[in-house]
């Protein structure tokens, strides 16, 4: 809403508006068009076929000179923040116009409210004469009783409701289009295009995909920070999202960017990080607008998003985006002229109060405390001072003999793998599960044939419930039965080879000599630093790990029979 001037500016701003030519009232006019989406098809709202009706008023009116045009191309009529409305409005407190004709009430706004207020208090205080040349047909200046007639009302009561009615349609319509993955942006995320046999599906950028990947790298395996992964991109020349948009003559604009300049800034780095797009997920519905009349954005919950996976290629593996997620909650924090964060930044946790370590410099040596005893109090926890090397070899070390055991693990699986035994195990099961099967129907049959036996007189009441509670019983204990065995024969199925993602993660680092920022990442979850110097390492995946355990503690001891016949 404009910002109108004071009681003595409005009635200097009526006297000095009023135009006379030989004695006679002559009014500058101001011709305004607007056009949005809400207008649907209608030939009518055409700036066309606006422009021509009331270049047809105009014509039967030759005491209104028309000063200017004001046009809104694709704007809603729920808000007066358009561009040509305001310098419309502009013109009227300059003086240069004391006339506003539009085709009908619903170019000038369609928000009730709105509305009401420009025609009842602001035209009226300005002394502007207003014509709406149809629905309704408006003239302020011959008629302005009308201006507040009920009719009016209604007419901007009805525009308004024409946008509430629209607004519930598309919303209604978009949503239906998210939930079966199809994408509805107007323009495609970075590192993807829309695919030209159909807008509603990406398909991977070959020209900024590749720059995607970067990023990630960047971040999740090499060190570098947010601030310096933007300074990189902006000192290689790279386009920012913005920049490539417009260089690509998409009409796209960004209130934050500079336009035609290449620009990154950290916001736009944790941005791509965190976007489940480059998983190949279809992932929509994370803003809305408050309403159809005010048009801020705001978030939605994630439980209420529009999830639909595998719709497109993926830019990312899961790996690499959980690390990155993982990392982005670690909340590691660098100096702003830092290119990278330490080794164990974001990993270095005190063992006993679970808070981070602060890192610290001190006679050319660096210690780590804990952030607790250094911030807060030194009464909740202790120091647990260490020094970075010795952190740093006890982790390297940890990480040596982790390898070393996924190496002496995928050994075991190889033998196992080989063994006769293991080969026969499907079939031991599938016998099992055929006779509890069976006798599962048996039990149910029987169950079922109490029935007939009680109400033919050959049990009584009693002994048809006990018997049926013990059947009901057996039953369920080989439901329990049939589901482990389900639950070991899909194990034994799966199998898990030397090939298993957990151990091949391990092993590609196996001749590694010193540890590094993408070593720490994509092996290790957490490190404990406790008093006395003691440090515990907390691996990744350590489900894997616990599965492949169970594989190899399920299997060997057959293993070692077979061997032990065979010989």
């Amino acid at each position: 809403m404009p910002v109108f001037p004071g009681f003595l500016e409005i009635i200097r701003v009526v006297k000095e508006n009023t135009f006379t030519e030989n004695g006679k009232k002559i009014w500058k006019c101001g011709k305004y068009k607007r056009l949005s989406k809400e207008d649907g098809h209608d030939v009518s709202y055409s700036i066309e076929n606006q422009d021509a009706i009331l270049d047809y008023y105009l014509a039967n009116h030759p005491e209104i000179q028309v000063v200017d045009n004001y046009q809104d191309d694709g704007r809603t009529g729920t808000d007066s923040d358009r561009e040509d409305f305001q310098r419309l409005l502009a013109d009227i407190y300059a003086k240069k116009i004391n006339c506003v004709i539009v085709k009908d009430l619903s170019r000038l706004s369609r928000n009730d409210y709105e509305c009401g207020h420009y025609l009842e208090y602001v035209f009226v205080s300005l002394d502007v004469r207003f014509i709406s040349v149809e629905l309704p047909a408006l003239d302020s200046y011959l008629r302005p009783e009308e201006i507040s007639s009920i009719a009016t009302k209604m007419q901007s009561y009805m525009n308004d409701q024409h946008c509430y009615q629209t607004s519930i349609k598309i919303r209604s319509v978009l949503d239906m289009k998210r939930s079966m993955g199809q994408f509805i942006g107007a323009f495609a995320p970075y590192g993807y295009l829309k695919d030209p046999e159909d807008y509603h599906k990406l398909v991977i950028n070959p020209e900024t995909a590749p720059i995607v990947q970067d990023i990630f790298q960047w971040y999740v395996y090499e060190g570098m920070n947010k601030n310096a992964i933007a300074r990189k991109l902006i000192a290689l020349g790279i386009p920012s999202p913005t920049a490539y948009k417009q260089q690509m003559g998409m009409n796209y604009h960004n209130p934050h960017a500079q336009t035609g300049k290449v620009y990154w800034s950290e916001r736009t780095i944790v941005n791509m990080l965190k976007n489940p797009t480059y998983l190949g997920h279809m992932v929509q519905g994370r803003h809305q607008v408050k309403s159809y009349k005010v048009h801020t954005i705001v978030p939605i919950p994630e439980d209420d998003w529009f999830w639909v996976e595998n719709t497109h290629e993926a830019i990312i593996d899961q790996q690499t985006f959980d690390r990155a997620q993982e990392l982005l909650e670690k909340n590691v924090r660098t100096s702003p002229k830092a290119k990278t964060v330490c080794l164990f930044s974001g990993f270095l946790r005190c063992g006993d109060c679970g808070r981070g370590m602060t890192r610290r410099t001190s006679k050319g040596y660096t210690y780590y405390s804990c952030k607790t005893y250094i911030m807060k109090s030194r009464g909740l926890c202790s120091s647990h001072t260490i020094r970075d090397e010795l952190v740093e070899q006890v982790v390297f070390e940890a990480v040596k003999r982790q390898i070393d055991l996924c190496g002496s693990l995928a050994e075991i699986i190889d033998e196992i793998s080989q063994a006769p035994v293991v080969r026969n195990q499907l079939t031991r099961l599938d016998k099992l599960l055929k006779t509890q099967e069976q006798e599962l129907h048996k039990i149910t049959n029987l169950c079922d044939n109490l029935y007939i036996d009680w109400k033919s007189g050959d049990l009584t009441r009693d002994e048809y419930h006990r018997m049926k509670a013990k059947f009901e019983q057996q039953a369920e204990e080989i439901r329990q039965t049939i589901a482990n065995l389900q639950e070991e024969q899909t194990f034994v199925s799966n199998g898990i080879t030397s090939a298993d993602p957990y151990l091949q993660t391990f092993l590609k680092y196996k001749n590694i000599d010193h540890l590094e920022r993408g070593i720490v990442v994509a092996l290790i979850k957490q490190i404990s630093i406790y008093e006395e110097k003691r440090i515990e390492v907390e691996f990744n995946f350590a489900d894997q790990h616990q599965r492949i355990l169970d594989f190899i503690e399920a299997n060997q001891p057959k293993l070692r029979v077979v061997k032990s016949e065979a010989v």
